[in-house]
């Protein structure tokens, strides 16, 4: 009877530590929120509790069982470590999503495991100091919070008074008791008997995303993403292949139609981090925030209906060099063996001669980002450990300033008959946002966004002063989704309208763009720009050309938008509903050709992973 109630207890403790971090969280970033909502996301999300308490204590079941044959000291050992493995897991990811929850807008998955992986320090980056101190205690005592009650169980287990020779025929029944109760765990972990699987979207219950998310157990969404990550050709099946093919072949276009000589210019892209549309001046919203960029939107090619692909800058950077979409829930950049065999811009001029060259004021390790660059025709790459000590101020490393500095001394000390493509991906605009001796906006965000932008225009108006500004093509856009304001929902459509701006000797006369467009056509239209070719980059096309279908695609965990002439719409893969559109009549067709496109995309990576 001992055995049972532990057991018992076991699984009622995991289940209200599910309960009590909701409420936690539900306090953090619900506040606004009223009490039956509170009792709306404890309820749904009650389900994958149950599951998570039920993985956890089959452990402990079958440790008990065990037990009614061994009751050595070296039993009670082996119940502490694993309940203190338990408790430090569950601490770790408890609070590491209630952190993360205010940066990333959405349940704990894989990604801290890249990031961690690739550049410890950059991942820890994000974090203020006072965060970088706190967090590893608040995880160590909560950990202990959780292991005090396992401790308690079984003190209460040795304090039984049952004699160590009870008979066998006793000991088989409770053997066999405790191996069905264990074995029923399947039912709560599973999600019930004639239901599916539990999953994420198995406790979405809402229109509002928030309360979706605060009712994900982030135990269960880690697990889920690292168990899915490679399950990629089985991936987002939603209809027969030869249907998902003809709506595909609907919006690609591989097609270079000028028929202009190739020009050589020399050719510089700007990925500005977490830049957005909406903090220019013509969006309305804030003023003298990106006066240089505002000054740009004039000078060049501005395409005003452009999109970002993804919400991270790994997702972003492939999108942006090699024209693939974003994926929802995984990141090519940590599969060397798809991420390398990606075409690239890099690639495709560097076998025509030109030097490439990226700089990052960052570690270019940080998830894996060093090796799709070297992989895809990069052969330079400068970050944050080629510069000088002194200039690794913040904590992504060399703020934007000294990076424009190297890329404008590279430029005036390079072989003027040779041609050049330099990427940089600035640094200064990313949370914490401390930037060095700048202080022109109060808010810590604009202002990180103000210094970004004055050194920005400082680099371009240094560049116009060269003489191969006349023979260079200057590309500027943000890496993703927009990263102020700080209240984000991944379901506005605002959230992924960002500027991309084309200026230097080779832009004639200054143009705003209608056409629609993202992130992934950077490179079709950059190539053909140049009269090459881009037959390999499938997904890409160029933007000039009007014969080319035009839209927009872009995903974040899990779920992914399509914008067209007609409108938009977003479909949440895990609610398997459209979460939000535009009010028109082609909502069905644009989800059903995003649902194709995705379905195309990862069978693409699935013949690479192959």
């Amino acid at each position: 009877m001992t055995n049972i109630k532990a057991f018992l207890s076991t699984f009622l403790w995991w289940i209200i530590v599910g309960v009590i971090t909701k409420v936690v969280f539900c306090l953090t970033y619900l506040g606004e929120y009223g009490i039956a909502d509170w009792m709306q996301v404890m309820w749904h999300g009650l389900r994958l509790d149950i599951s998570i308490a039920g993985y956890l204590t089959l452990v402990a079941g079958l440790l008990l069982i065990v037990r009614i044959w061994w009751r050595g000291k070296g039993m009670r050992w082996i119940w502490h470590v694993w309940s203190g493995i338990a408790a430090l897991v569950c601490s770790l990811g408890y609070v590491s999503n209630l952190v993360l929850y205010g940066y990333w807008r959405f349940p704990l998955d894989n990604t801290p495991l890249l990031y961690i992986k690739t550049s410890p320090a950059d991942a820890m980056a994000s974090m203020t100091t006072a965060q970088m101190v706190l967090v590893p205690i608040v995880i160590i005592a909560v950990a202990a919070l959780l292991f005090l009650p396992q401790w308690w169980i079984w003190r209460s287990l040795e304090k039984e008074k049952t004699s160590r020779r009870e008979s066998l025929g006793k000991r088989i029944i409770t053997a066999v008791v405790m191996l069905l109760l264990t074995a029923s765990l399947i039912i709560p972990t599973r999600g019930g008997v004639d239901t599916g699987t539990n999953h994420t979207g198995s406790v979405y219950f809402s229109t509002d995303i928030l309360l979706n998310h605060a009712a994900v157990n982030p135990i269960f969404s880690f697990v889920e993403a690292v168990t899915h990550q490679e399950n990629i050709s089985t991936r987002y099946r939603y209809m027969e292949d030869n249907e998902a093919s003809r709506l595909f072949n609907e919006l690609t276009d591989t097609t270079l139609r000028s028929s202009a000589e190739k020009h050589d210019y020399n050719v510089v892209l700007i990925c500005m981090e977490g830049f957005s549309r909406y903090i220019m001046s013509e969006a309305g919203h804030v003023k003298g925030v990106t006066p240089w960029l505002d000054k740009y939107s004039q000078e060049g090619l501005y395409f005003s209906r452009f999109y970002a692909n993804s919400f991270r800058t790994d997702r972003a950077l492939v999108a942006v060099l090699s024209g693939l979409p974003a994926q929802p829930t995984m990141s090519v950049m940590d599969m060397p063996r798809i991420s390398t065999s990606l075409p690239s811009i890099a690639g495709s001029l560097g076998k025509i001669g030109y030097d490439t060259h990226f700089y990052y004021g960052g570690d270019a390790n940080y998830s894996n980002m060093k090796s799709y660059l070297m992989g895809t025709g990069f052969q330079h790459v400068t970050h944050q450990f080629d510069f000088d000590k002194k200039l690794q101020t913040g904590k992504w490393g060399v703020a934007d300033g000294p990076v424009y500095d190297q890329i404008l001394a590279d430029i005036k000390s390079f072989d003027s008959s040779k041609r050049f493509f330099k990427v940089m991906m600035t640094g200064s605009s990313h949370e914490p946002f401390d930037v060095p001796d700048y202080h022109k906006m109060q808010q810590p965000e604009l202002n990180a966004f103000s210094y970004a932008d004055y050194h920005l225009g400082r680099f371009v108006e240094s560049m116009k002063k060269l003489p191969q500004w006349k023979n260079t093509m200057v590309v500027i856009v943000p890496d993703h989704l927009g990263c102020w304001p700080e209240k984000i929902d991944n379901y506005k459509l605002w959230r992924y309208e960002i500027p991309l701006i084309m200026l230097g000797g080779m832009i004639t006369e200054p143009r705003k763009m209608e056409t629609i467009g993202s992130q992934i056509d950077i490179s079709a239209t950059i190539l053909a720009m140049l009269g090459l070719p881009h037959d390999e980059f499938m997904y890409s096309k160029d933007l000039l050309d009007a014969d080319a279908p035009h839209f927009a695609f872009f995903t974040f965990p899990d779920a992914m938008g399509l914008i067209d002439s007609t409108g938009y719409a977003i479909f949440d893969n895990t609610q398997k509903t459209v979460a939000a559109s535009s009010a028109d009549k082609s909502v069905d067709d644009r989800t059903k050709k995003s649902k194709a496109y995705l379905q195309k995309l990862y069978d693409y990576l699935g013949e690479i992973n192959k």
